[in-house]
């Protein structure tokens, strides 16, 4: 049987210079991206693929707030292959000038997941350079708030945007293959109380107070929601606290007990758990709280007020198998175009205790997984390996001709 990734990969070093991928993520880096305010690059991205006759578009998911969609190939059919990377970054500081050390890339939003955005690209590139024509289309998604639960995948396949099948370049390393991985749930504990002068302190409801022997009330462990191939699942985290007086939450006023306190939390479960088992088994335990505090009020938001940021499109678990289709291909083709190959496929501990985009894709029936580059231990979070990720992009090139040629 004809191989038709083989000529293509014996090319691939004239097609994606390693240099010129660094050189893609080190532009990604340049322009500051997070939730909210991720237009800007995704106009980056537009220009970079325009200048290499890639069809871009831009799909407006709020006034003002942009990602971008491209596509390569015929425009008839469903999409063999699509590449799907968030443009929203974490708020971890660093420097948006990239710097290069021996084998590791460092700038902001390089680890999550600019890194795995110059692998799409880097791709891309590479398939429109060989000339190879294609028999159905390659699409790339470069989607806004995976952040607040995947609000930009969500809008695309609201829109209509699918495909057979899909890799998410998260920094998961190219040594494994992800296709079952946990659930978030990201809501708020509010409580309201009574205001009153330190004075008058037992005329008051301390809101500050109730809040923390609610969260003391809420304990994951109490949650249930287990399954045993997920340990230490479910897992809470109180990501933010505020406090004050009055909703917006004044700080001022400090000889005045608060009457309004707020808890930012996340929490990870696993599946077979939809989100609304796990908003039940939340409630429930609130109600404890409500009952053993009357005097004062306590709710859940879910999602929490939209000034947080924290957004509020459910993320439920991937559970797919770990011997699909998409999983072999990677995996057979990773050392073909590389130096590394897939130590472990389906669950991968504790990287499978992440939330993305994958479970929305998974479940709109596009079969998927994560496949990206990642940083060495130590700094993992400030850098990345360019070796991983040209790896990265080498094999997600060669997907796309095997797919889509």
């Amino acid at each position: 049987m004809t191989d038709p990734a083989a000529p293509f990969i014996s090319q691939l070093d004239r097609l994606l210079p390693e240099d010129e991928l660094v050189r893609i993520a080190a532009e990604l880096t340049a322009v500051p991206s997070l939730t909210g305010a991720e237009t800007e690059l995704a106009r980056t991205v537009r220009n970079m693929l325009s200048e290499h006759d890639i069809h871009v578009v831009l799909q407006e998911v709020a006034p003002g707030r942009e990602q971008a969609v491209a596509t390569l190939g015929p425009d008839h059919d469903t999409p063999a292959l699509l590449f799907n990377g968030h443009l929203d970054m974490d708020p971890l500081g660093g420097e948006y000038t990239a710097r290069r050390v021996g084998d590791k890339l460092y700038g902001a939003g390089l680890h999550n997941m600019k890194s795995g955005l110059a692998a799409m690209i880097g791709a891309a590139i590479a398939l429109r350079r060989s000339g190879i024509p294609l028999r159905r289309a390659l699409l790339l998604e470069f989607v806004v708030g995976e952040l607040q639960g995947g609000v930009g995948t969500k809008f695309a396949l609201a829109s209509g945007l699918t495909a057979d099948a899909a890799v998410v370049p998260e920094p998961y390393s190219v040594r494994r293959i992800i296709t079952r991985t946990a659930g978030v749930h990201k809501f708020a504990v509010v409580v309201r109380g009574r205001t009153a002068h330190t004075s008058r302190q037992h005329e008051g409801v301390d809101a500050v107070a109730v809040l923390r022997k609610t969260l003391d009330l809420l304990d994951a462990a109490e949650l249930g929601l287990r399954n045993p191939d997920f340990p230490p699942l479910p897992r809470m985290q109180i990501a933010g606290l505020i406090a004050g007086r009055g909703e917006d939450h004044e700080l001022s006023g400090i000889s005045y007990c608060a009457d309004k306190a707020t808890a930012l939390v996340d929490l990870r479960y696993p599946p077979p758990y939809e989100p609304g088992a796990v908003g039940a088994a939340i409630e429930q335990a609130v109600q404890r709280a409500r009952l053993r505090f009357p005097e004062a009020t306590i709710t859940v938001d879910q999602p929490p007020d939209p000034r947080f940021r924290v957004g509020g499109a459910d993320m439920p678990p991937m559970d797919m198998p770990a011997d699909s289709g998409i999983v072999r291909d990677i995996a057979t083709l990773l050392p073909r175009v590389s130096d590394f190959t897939v130590a472990e496929t389906g669950l991968a501990l504790p990287y499978s205790y992440c939330g993305n985009d994958t479970t929305h894709l998974s479940r709109a029936g596009i079969e998927c997984c994560l496949f990206g580059p990642r940083g060495a231990p130590g700094d993992t979070e400030l850098h990345v390996l360019i070796s991983e990720m040209a790896a990265c992009a080498r094999t997600l090139a060669a997907l796309a001709v095997q797919r889509c040629a």
